[in-house]
């Protein structure tokens, strides 16, 4: 199947011509920094703000320099200093939590984080990570929780509505934000995962899943020894949590680049998609197919012929729906949009389910309180104020959502609907 260019007739997807610029510089077949050396100043420092928050500052990094701003390459290089100096932290962090688990006898595999190293970023050092994230089995969860709570971690609290772990696990101390989000001295929260696929979230059923913990197996990843995910489910987990955050309309675009550099990387190694084929099951291959989809897609990277084969296999209307929607995911950094409501509704066949998402999508069910930080942020973005009434505030943070909620399920409504009407086009019969 063909892949089509992020814009195409039906839809001109609005990104802003700086990460234009940096998703051209980082693609894997064809990369261009050629739109990158020609940024302004202005648009550079609003391209490093958004590399932060999209977790994109250490692979514009790693691009060849030359012709970038120098103000913007000693901020690069002192970024990746300061980095390598964090996975120091983070080794040592770990190494302590995972003494802490061991004592209270509870398994745990890490997932993410420094395990992507090396096959889907090349090295440790070169990932921001600012929590590390365990898996538990559910019985294991509160012991492992009361064992990091015993040396010193605390809850923070937060709408845990729709995550996949439990409240995230912070010990501050007496460290103050700075401005510079590699610092190595910034502590590092721990999640703890219940599960590795949300059912209760998604609705929908993934059995297969519930092996990956009999697979589990342990590696070294410098020096720091772990246990974790097999290299096939490993794949697997990064593709399902991929389509997962593109439910929920989570960015998803450095995820993305890391699976395209597996894949890329991975592209004539016969051995392992045989593997793939033998312990992961038609089902499984296809859900993970839409996540293969994007990674060629929005970073041109090669696909084994089993990995092409299985896009090729997805049903009509997923297909469909990738042509179409597939640059939403790029658009969502920037404007709402819900798009990914009609790819959702794809996988479900219960009439009472696909109702239940339709208004989880167009009504949304949660709603800051006047004191919660999210009154604050808007897609991941701080919104200063001069104005130190919190009432107020609250109220402009209803308006606005309410505003952006109602737009995006007026023009999701409407692009749907286009979408499926162009899929049950009338052939009308010449006329004789």
């Amino acid at each position: 199947m063909k892949l089509p260019p992020l814009t195409t007739r039906d839809n001109a997807y609005r990104i802003p011509s700086e990460v234009t610029a940096v998703l051209a510089g980082l693609h894997l077949s064809d990369p261009d920094t050629s739109l990158l050396k020609a940024l302004s100043e202005s648009k550079w420092r609003r391209l490093l703000e958004f590399c932060h928050t999209a977790h994109l500052t250490l692979s514009l990094a790693q691009l060849s320099t030359n012709g970038f701003p120098d103000w913007v390459v000693d901020r690069l290089r002192a970024n990746l200093v300061d980095n390598a100096l964090r996975f120091e932290n983070i080794k040592a962090i770990y190494r302590e939590a995972s003494t802490a688990l061991n004592d209270a006898k509870v398994e745990h595999l890490v997932i993410k984080g420094f395990t992507q190293a090396p096959d889907y970023v090349a090295d440790p050092c070169l990932r921001a990570q600012s929590d590390i994230d365990l898996f538990c089995l559910p019985e294991g969860n509160g012991n492992a929780r009361a064992a990091l709570v015993a040396i010193g971690y605390k809850s923070y609290e937060a709408d845990m509505a729709i995550a996949d772990h439990t409240a995230s696990l912070v010990r501050l101390g007496h460290w103050k934000w700075k401005g510079n989000p590699f610092d190595p001295e910034m502590p590092l929260g721990i999640e703890l995962h219940f599960c590795l696929w949300n059912e209760r979230v998604s609705l929908i059923r993934i059995p297969e899943v519930e092996l990956f913990w009999e697979r589990r197996t342990t590696r070294v990843v410098d020096g720091l020894s772990f246990s974790c995910l097999s290299p096939v489910d490993h794949l697997g987990y990064l593709a399902l949590h991929i389509l997962r955050n593109i439910f929920l309309n989570d960015w998803i675009v450095h995820h993305v680049l890391e699976l395209a550099n597996f894949l890329d990387a991975h592209a004539e190694d016969d051995a392992f998609w045989q593997s793939w084929c033998e312990i992961h099951g038609p089902s499984l291959r296809s859900v993970e197919a839409i996540a293969f989809y994007y990674a060629r897609a929005w970073f041109g990277c090669r696909l084994h012929r089993q990995a092409a084969q299985e896009i090729a296999n997805l049903p009509v209307t997923q297909q469909s729906w990738l042509q179409r929607f597939s640059g939403s995911s790029l658009e969502v950094m920037f404007r709402q949009n819900k798009d990914s409501v009609w790819l959702h509704l794809s996988f479900v066949s219960s009439r009472r389910d696909r109702r239940k998402i339709l208004a989880r999508c167009l009504i949304p069910p949660r709603i800051a309180s006047v004191g919660s930080s999210s009154v604050n942020v808007r897609n991941k973005r701080l919104v200063t104020s001069n104005d130190s009434n919190p009432l107020r505030r609250y109220v402009r943070y209803l308006i606005s959502r309410s505003a952006a909620h109602g737009r995006a399920s007026f023009t999701t409504l409407t692009k749907g609907l286009g979408w499926r009407i162009s899929q049950h086009r009338l052939v009308i019969p010449p006329a004789k």
